[in-house]
């Protein structure tokens, strides 16, 4: 039973490291596209400007009016997703990804048009660059942007082979092919690197809430989630357990010895209140619980009644010489608008009527 448990909450840090990942790679997503949007609503704005600029030719005349109208589309559409994902990125972040490829969808169409159809006597150097270096800003898997490079490049080829002599046709083949290839691969280099960058940052901030020695949460983060249940009205009960008489434990059968007592007793404080609890280790001997949902003394009771028995298995047959037992505190939860530090008052000082009154029992205050 112990080995599923373990597994179950293994299986729901490996969930929460996910989730963790998932919305930090929208969050980053979120923030390449806005930069991404205003550079090209920037670049795009200068060339409808220059559009307006006298040419010595008539065919320049031509050409830049005929470029000017798609200029100033693809100038108010640059804009529009640039502010959404700037201001309203919560809203769209989870829909991130089908943004990004159609934002990337609106500039290849037009690279492709602009070095094809509008300019068939050059090669393609819009589309060149855009084919390299916009793949480098997204976060996504690589077998769907690698499909994506393919089918884009398959429309460019197409287009160049429809309206470019045979000549610069193989040209764009031959650029094509390595540019392709060189997005693929520093794009799929660069991922990697930024998830490698949001890994080790989820990491730095689970090591900063984790209690090194037991491996749950410690004060800071204990107290910031129960703040959030409390904010959020649920209701439930908050509980401190300390390890009576835990410096004889010490005393007796030396630090490494009630080091191992304070993680076993860790891992079994979670196991008890493994669903619907938020659970911590304050520090020394002490952990703190809120037991969400639990609105009676005799559910609270309830769950304490086996505990003093499986405690008394943890140390095995040092517990003959010394028992094992802990004291606890409790107070109830109703939804009022009673602060987190004035529920963890009252908790201690309940706690200290069970020191006081013996040891090794519970007492609960009265219901605020």
């Amino acid at each position: 039973m112990n080995n599923i448990k373990k597994t179950m909450i293994s299986h729901e840090l490996d969930k929460t490291t996910a989730e963790k990942v998932k919305n930090a790679t929208e969050k980053k997503n979120c923030q390449m596209l806005f930069v991404t949007a205003a550079i090209c609503a920037g670049l795009f704005l200068g060339m409808l400007l220059s559009s307006f600029i006298s040419s010595s030719t008539e065919q320049m005349v031509e050409l830049r009016m005929r470029s000017r109208y798609i200029y100033a589309v693809l100038f108010a559409v640059c804009t529009l997703i640039s502010a959404l994902s700037k201001y309203k990125p919560e809203k769209y972040s989870k829909h991130i990804i089908i943004i990004w490829y159609l934002f990337l969808s609106i500039l290849y169409a037009f690279a492709i048009w602009a070095g094809t159809y509008n300019q068939n006597y050059y090669p393609a150097v819009t589309f060149f660059v855009f084919l390299f270096a916009l793949p480098l800003l997204i976060v996504d898997r690589p077998f769907r942007l690698t499909t994506y490079l393919i089918a884009v490049s398959g429309i460019f080829l197409f287009c160049s082979w429809q309206v470019k002599e045979p000549a610069l046709f193989e040209l764009d083949l031959l650029n094509c092919i390595c540019f392709f290839y060189l997005s693929v691969s520093f794009s799929i280099a660069m991922m990697k690197s930024k998830l490698n960058e949001i890994l080790q940052k989820i990491e730095i901030e689970a090591q900063r809430d984790i209690d090194p020695l037991t491996g749950i949460m410690n004060k800071g983060a204990i107290e910031r989630e129960i703040e959030k249940a409390l904010n959020n009205k649920e209701t439930g009960c908050l509980v401190i357990i300390d390890i009576d008489n835990f410096k004889l434990i010490n005393d007796n059968y030396g630090h490494l010895f009630g080091d191992a007592v304070i993680r076993a007793f860790a891992n079994y404080f979670c196991e008890m209140f493994m669903e619907n609890a938020l659970t911590g280790r304050f520090g020394g001997d002490e952990f703190v619980a809120f037991l969400k949902g639990v609105k009676s003394q005799e559910d609270l009771e309830r769950l304490f009644q086996p505990i003093q028995e499986n405690l008394k298995k943890m140390l095995g047959n040092q517990e003959q010489k010394l028992p094992f037992t802990i004291s606890a505190g409790a107070v109830f939860y109703h939804g009022n608008e009673m602060a987190y530090d004035s529920l963890l008052m009252l908790a201690d000082q309940a706690l200290y009527q069970a020191k006081r009154a013996g040891k090794n029992q519970l007492k609960i205050l009265e219901h605020v």
